[in-house]
């Protein structure tokens, strides 16, 4: 059987918004994207991690815990409304041009300390068992139905399916959404012209699935760790 390359791309930009210097904060103390790198390495799934940064900040403290850089992010490749896909195909591209090839291109987000390397683990038998025809992505559910939504407008809540809405949980349909822990792509699909709207998945407990995104989501983070 042949052995599958892959490549591991954790994605850190310098300037995040809503928490300064979020992806090097210290999460019980050791920068948050440390937990990611380790993770990674635990697995054992990877021939090659790689931290993409343009922030030299980030690339020093990624250094300090042992993992060489091997080239910047563009700071054109850094701005708010890039694409992490444009990232990706970025470092696979600078790869490529040294002879390093892949067979999976792995995101792995910064800032999801609850994951475990057997999340990663099982990702893995999950893609590799089938087809490969779409990409793999951590999910999680939601809290309660969808059905059961409300819209507010103006001052008022507007449910946004009456009929459904007194329906028992358990007669609804389970419904998820991207836990922003990681995705795996098989190296062609980052060089396809048409964009995803199909994903294999694997869902996440709630308790490994926090997508930290403001203060409120990093305390909730801390509690989940602690426990």
């Amino acid at each position: 059987m042949k052995r599958i390359r892959r490549l591991a791309i954790i994605t850190a930009r310098g300037n995040s918004k809503r928490i300064k210097k979020k992806n090097i904060k210290k999460f019980f103390k050791k920068p948050i994207i440390f937990y990611s790198i380790d993770n990674a390495h635990k697995s054992k799934l990877f021939d090659k991690i790689h931290v993409s940064s343009e922030n030299n900040e980030i690339i020093k403290k990624v250094s300090k815990y042992g993992l060489k850089v091997d080239f910047k992010r563009p700071d054109y490749l850094s701005k708010d409304n890039t694409k992490l896909s444009t990232v990706l195909r970025h470092v696979v591209k600078r790869y490529s041009d040294i002879n390093l090839f892949f067979d999976e291109v792995w995101l792995i987000y910064p800032c999801s300390p609850l994951t475990k390397p057997d999340d990663l683990i099982k990702a893995a038998k999950t893609f590799n068992s089938g087809n490969k025809k779409y990409p793999l992505m951590s999910f999680k559910e939601f809290d309660a139905p969808i059905e059961w939504a409300f819209q507010k407008k103006n001052k008022t809540f507007i449910p946004i399916n009456k009929k459904k809405l007194l329906i028992n949980s358990q007669s609804l349909n389970k419904n998820y959404y991207e836990s922003a822990s990681f995705v795996v792509y098989d190296s062609k699909h980052l060089f396809k012209k048409t964009s995803f709207s199909k994903y294999y998945g694997l869902v996440l407990p709630k308790n490994r699935a926090v997508d930290i995104d403001t203060n409120e989501d990093w305390k909730i983070a801390e509690l989940f760790f602690n426990k």
